[in-house]
């Protein structure tokens, strides 16, 4: 017996600039349309998360102007109910319910669409966000320096002060199972925070930790400004400290696959030390330029910023010229594709394309802020905090 409805799965592959209206429904038998014996079709929102969209519009009329639905995002905020009241009061066609699913007659042109590329103010953080990362589900976590504590932003803009930690946190970074650490630089330890916000201190770590990185076993790695080593805490919280930075002035840092941990330092310099606590410079820079900050790609390969370059290093040591920018680099992350995304001095946003070349995919001044850190999502989406006005902003390209 053949079915009295056709099921369509609502997803979104990707968030891109696309013209409007687009169909993403895979409406039969037309690209917009279908008109075939009033049959009804079935929209299935279960277990959809709209990672990095701030808007779905829903729009099911049968004229070329169709009304728009706003559906904000992760679309499964509200109840079904509400949207199919919505479009009832439209007086657009009998439409029906149940559970996470939408009924509607195929006598109606149905259209729909995601959120055009551009820059907004995802939302808010504490006080002087100098760290930034992202959980499985697209909320943002930054660890605030200024207001010791950490907050979190939904993909809808909700924004909370998620956990206190220790003073003056220095960055932040995720594990699998979404416990957030923070080096605190000034009380010499690492903050867990679980995914509930319960806040606890996981392990010591030598005078002033400035950076932190994670392991592929969950060991927590921070680098320590005054200590001048680098400490690494086991997830049962036993401490141990290593390795020599030779006195330099700490910003940032990666572990590879195998343990290796770099460190950027000031004064044209990288640090690599190995798990058996041998310390090496790693890559030849300019004298007199500032190495600013580090990124790693899933083959171990190392990014450094470096005033207005990004170097390349293989795990041999092997160093190319990945790209250059227009302005000084500030902060550099990277993409599943190794594209990389500086925020710069100037407060533009410019992407070095693995494929070669550059662009300039956001202008943060006009915020009149100070843009720093930046994570990107599985949907290219870029957010960078901005340490002046306490605020993530969103990057959708």
């Amino acid at each position: 017996m053949k079915p009295l409805y056709s099921e369509i799965n609502l997803r979104i592959a990707n968030n891109t600039a696309l013209p409007q209206p687009v169909s993403i429904l895979g409406i039969v038998p037309n690209i917009n349309s279908a008109n075939n014996s009033n049959a009804l079709y079935q929209f299935n929102f279960t277990g959809q998360s709209y990672v990095g969209v701030t808007n779905v519009n829903i729009n099911i009329s049968n004229t070329s102007n169709p009304t728009i639905v706003v559906y904000n995002a992760p679309v499964y905020t509200q109840s079904i109910q509400g949207v199919v009241d919505a479009l009832n009061s439209l007086n657009q066609g009998i439409f029906s319910y149940s559970g996470t699913t939408i009924y509607v007659s195929s006598s109606y042109y149905i259209y729909s669409n995601i959120s055009i590329a551009g820059t907004s103010i995802l939302g808010t953080t504490g006080t002087f966000p100098i760290g930034i990362t992202i959980d499985s589900i697209g909320n943002i976590y930054t660890a605030n320096q200024g207001s010791s504590n950490v907050s979190k932003i939904t993909q809808s803009g909700v924004s909370t002060l998620f956990a206190s930690v220790g003073l003056t946190p220095k960055g932040i970074t995720i594990d699998s199972a979404e416990n957030l650490y923070t080096p605190n630089l000034n009380n010499d330890n690492v903050s867990k925070v679980t995914p509930l916000g319960i806040s606890t201190i996981l392990g010591s770590t030598d005078i002033q930790p400035s950076a932190i990185a994670i392991d592929n076993l969950g060991n927590i790695y921070t680098a320590n400004q005054s200590g001048n080593n680098i400490t690494k805490i086991t997830p049962l919280g036993v401490s141990t400290n290593y390795g020599n930075l030779s006195f330099n002035v700490v910003v940032q840092m990666v572990v590879d696959s195998v343990g290796n941990v770099y460190v950027v330092c000031t004064a044209n310099t990288v640090i690599k030390v190995t798990p058996a606590g041998v310390s090496t410079p790693f890559g030849v820079y300019p004298l007199g330029s500032a190495t600013t900050s580090i990124a790693i790609d899933s083959s171990d390969n190392i990014y450094v910023s470096n005033d207005q370059t990004i170097w390349k290093l293989t795990p041999s040591a092997v160093q190319t010229t990945y790209g250059t920018t227009i302005d000084f680099i500030q902060f550099i992350s990277i993409d599943s594709s190794d594209n990389i995304y500086c925020t710069l001095q100037n407060g533009n946003i410019e992407k070095v394309l693995s494929t070669g070349g550059t662009t300039i995919i956001a202008d943060l001044s006009v915020y009149g802020g100070f843009p720093f850190a930046s994570i990107v999502d599985s949907f290219f989406n870029v957010y960078v905090t901005d340490v002046s006005n306490n605020v993530v902003y969103l990057i959708v390209q």
